[in-house]
């Protein structure tokens, strides 16, 4: 439930995935629909990029069809295209929940990246969808998170109330003691609250031991300052990998932690057990090499790594080009090497003319 968090001071929304049913004996169109729908549940947004882009030449009244490839766009950064899709599953069937829970989590997203003024009231356009998708259903655990997220952080004025996130939170518990624990575990963490969060999550773990999400939750809490615990997230993080050897997190996770301590001969197997499993998804190197950067330890194998994830188009939800090619230019300028830094810095501004973090390295560079 928690693949990503849209994080404003008015708003917050994450992604929402749900739930699918067997298709044995399904249409050819409701079979790649279901099929599209596992592949964005476990974040392989290309696969299902590519499904779906058929799908909805074939089929540009299905509502469905809209409603997934709106998730796939926004994954991909394409809100202008997501916000379309999204609403015109609203327009083709209103009475989904999860179609208006999608288009207000486009909303939010637009928001995070919005002036001030046109925050607000795109933040109060998510508030809107994600309150008729609770009306459509109340027990939608997604909506009720995002609700949730949103009431912690929003100003009173435009409905906030932590009283009222802590409410929800609970109405969470009842229906999933597990995503309970999680949403507790969220409004801890927002609320600075870290050894709250980490018993909660604890918990989550504990009511559903098969949670890939909380397992992997836990395991991110431990490889984080000021809570690090490398043993404990790599405990976590290969339960996850035992539950589903087919979903990049648990990996990438272990890359960092393995690349933090210079663990090299079992960085090396988790990269290579990444590429094999999933190897359209290269985001263990991406953290490899970043873990590197952060330590200053072996710079030429980190951008080895920072090469090697740049050789294929980055998986939706995943650090793009631009970001990566910072990161090569961080580790050059680390090496001495400022001209081919200056270069990454520049070709990451040429991709994401907006990169704040790139233009104040090629600044500091040119002084």
């Amino acid at each position: 439930m928690r693949k990503a968090i849209i994080c404003l001071l008015v708003i917050a929304a994450l992604w929402f995935i749900p739930a699918w049913q067997s298709t044995a004996g399904a249409s050819s169109p409701d079979r790649e629909r279901a099929e599209a729908q596992a592949l964005i549940q476990a974040g392989h947004w290309k696969r299902a990029r590519a499904l779906l882009d058929a799908e909805i030449k074939d089929h540009p009244d299905d509502a469905r069809d809209c409603y997934l490839l709106a998730k796939v766009k926004m994954a991909f950064k394409d809100l202008d295209g997501a916000l379309a899709l999204a609403q015109r599953a609203v327009d083709l069937d209103g009475k989904n929940s999860d179609f208006h829970l999608e288009l207000g989590q486009i909303y939010g997203k637009m928001a995070a990246q919005a002036s001030l003024f046109s925050a607000g009231v795109l933040a109060l356009k998510f508030r809107r969808q994600v309150e008729i998708a609770l009306e459509l259903d109340p027990q939608n655990l997604d909506a009720l998170d995002a609700l949730m997220q949103f009431k912690f952080q929003a100003p009173a004025a435009m409905g906030g109330s932590k009283d009222e996130a802590q409410t929800l939170a609970e109405k969470i518990a009842l229906l999933n003691p597990s995503e309970g624990y999680l949403a507790r575990a969220e409004l801890a963490e927002m609320g600075k609250n870290p050894t709250q969060a980490e018993a909660y999550l604890l918990k989550a773990v504990q009511a559903d031991p098969k949670n890939y999400d909380a397992l992997t939750t836990l395991a991110k809490f431990y490889v984080q300052a000021p809570h690090i615990h490398y043993d404990e997230a790599t405990k976590y993080a290969r339960s996850a990998l035992q539950l589903d050897p087919k979903q990049i997190e648990a990996y990438w996770i272990l890359a960092r932690v393995f690349a933090l301590q210079e663990r090299w001969s079992e960085l090396d197997q988790t990269l290579r057990d990444s590429e094999k499993n999933v190897p359209d998804d290269l985001r263990p190197f991406y953290e490899a090499a970043q873990a590197l950067s952060e330590t200053g330890k072996d710079l030429p194998r980190a951008e080895g790594y920072a090469k090697k994830y740049l050789s294929q188009a980055p998986e939706g939800d995943e650090p793009g080009d631009a970001q990566a090619r910072r990161l090569l230019g961080l580790l050059f300028e680390k090496q001495g090497r400022n001209a081919e830094a200056r270069l990454e810095f520049y070709t990451a501004l040429q991709i994401q003319p907006n990169f704040k973090a790139a233009k104040k390295d090629l600044k500091w560079l040119q002084n």
